[in-house]
């Protein structure tokens, strides 16, 4: 029955890193007011909690063995004290109010994290996180094809999305779907199918023309291969078939033309040739164009500046109408919890590296390298909600770190030699 309560985590997980706030008032014909009875993600966090019980039952009843998930209570404990804190500066928001939403989603990060860790003891590693990826590629992949669907429909002239969403966030989908289709690859071969579908991974985030989503992804594949510590001649197979890939959607697909526009006008113009003046007319100053983001980051600087030491408190940002929320995790830290808030995620961070040290012959590349990707995707967009995958990930990637795992290039892993009797009759 193991299978089944992996297979069930992996698919909680996943789905908790995939859906946000959907909810089911979204499939009503006119619009209806939030619910959060019929949002998907608390009950996912409720599901989340029984699986912990569940964990904590088998742990009670017998020790652990070899590849199995471990708990880790410095990251745990590192976690709770941040998101507690964050939780607890809404005593001191300018609306106490209006706060009590973004209290509910660090709640539920915080739920959702130790839930899944208690939840992996004594689970299969290797199969919780098989689960868990596969459901991230077929999920991913489903919205990769409605979205590619979507942009051909309009011509192929508009940034790619779906669902209603950001590119952004779509492009952080994406970087998900390419580190699923490494995971596969590196554990389990395949080379023909993982690395094409990798490598679409990437175009579909050129085609969202977001290039913090193209950043975050190059980061994450970087960690993903140091991490993993690929040896050159899988590296130089997964950079040729990725090449041929990449060359065949562009020369003989239809998203050739809108990939050839999004790469001029998103990652060239805009970034390395940004023209200033009205109508986009005035001399030609290099300058970059953030989306207004610029603008944000000064608000939340000087809100931060406001109020150095304890922030100005949860949801401060939009309470005092100064926008949605900074677009910049960091920020949105700083002006909101300050300094000690800064301090107390920057130990989640230093605890985190800390176990990924201890524990990196077992960690897996793929689960740390979309744990970088989030971070820095968190950096141009989404709130401390968006970045739920981030906590996620890191503890989902120190738990299942399991000694012994041979990926696809090392073949199976080897016959462990049986007790030989001795002649005295002890074994």
């Amino acid at each position: 029955m193991s299978w089944i309560r992996c297979a069930g985590l992996g698919f909680i997980a996943a789905l908790y890193v995939l859906a946000g706030r959907w909810g089911v008032h979204r499939l009503a014909a006119a619009e209806v007011e939030t619910d959060l009875f019929l949002e998907l993600r608390l009950w996912i966090v409720i599901c989340g909690g029984v699986f912990a019980s569940v964990g904590l039952f088998h742990r009670a009843r017998r020790e652990a063995r070899p590849a199995e998930a471990s708990f880790d209570p410095p990251l745990i404990a590192a976690l709770l004290g941040f998101l507690g804190y964050m939780a607890a500066s809404a005593t001191w928001s300018p609306d106490f109010d209006f706060s009590l939403t973004k209290v509910y989603d660090v709640l539920l990060v915080a739920v959702m994290c130790v839930g899944f860790a208690l939840a992996c003891l004594r689970q299969p590693a290797p199969r919780m996180l098989d689960a868990f990826w596969a459901i991230v590629v077929l999920a991913t992949g489903l919205l990769a094809l409605a979205g590619i669907k979507q942009l051909l429909a309009g011509g192929g002239g508009g940034r790619l999305a779906v669902m209603n969403g950001g590119p952004n966030i779509f492009a952080r989908l994406m970087g998900l779907f390419t580190l699923g289709a490494l995971y596969f690859w590196y554990w389990r071969g395949q080379a023909w199918l993982w690395i094409p579908m990798a490598a679409c991974g990437v175009v579909l985030t050129l085609l969202t023309g977001s290039r913090g989503g193209l950043a975050a992804i190059v980061a994450g594949i970087t960690a993903f291969l140091v991490l993993g510590r690929v040896p050159l001649r899988r590296l130089l197979l997964l950079t040729l078939l990725a090449t041929v890939a990449i060359t065949a959607v562009v020369m003989f697909s239809p998203l050739g033309e809108a990939l050839t526009n999004s790469v001029q006008e998103r990652f060239l113009r805009l970034t390395l040739n940004y023209e200033t003046g009205a109508g986009g007319a005035g001399s030609n100053e290099g300058k970059v164009y953030l989306s207004g983001r610029d603008i944000l980051y000064a608000r939340a600087i000087q809100l931060g500046k406001d109020h150095p030491v304890a922030g100005a408190g949860l949801a401060a940002f939009p309470a005092l109408r100064l926008g949605v929320y900074p677009h910049n995790l960091f920020l949105e830290i700083f002006c909101e919890g300050g300094a000690v808030g800064l301090l107390l995620f920057a130990g989640v961070i230093l605890t985190f590296v800390r176990s990924a040290l201890l524990r990196r012959q077992g960690m897996d590349g793929a689960t740390l390298g979309a744990a970088v990707l989030v971070l820095l995707g968190s950096q141009s967009s989404g709130d401390l909600y968006d970045a739920r995958a981030l906590f996620l990930l890191m503890v989902m990637a120190s738990v299942t770190a399991a000694p012994g795992r041979r990926p696809a290039h090392e073949g199976p892993p080897l016959p462990q030699a049986l007790p030989q009797p001795s002649f005295t009759g002890a074994v």
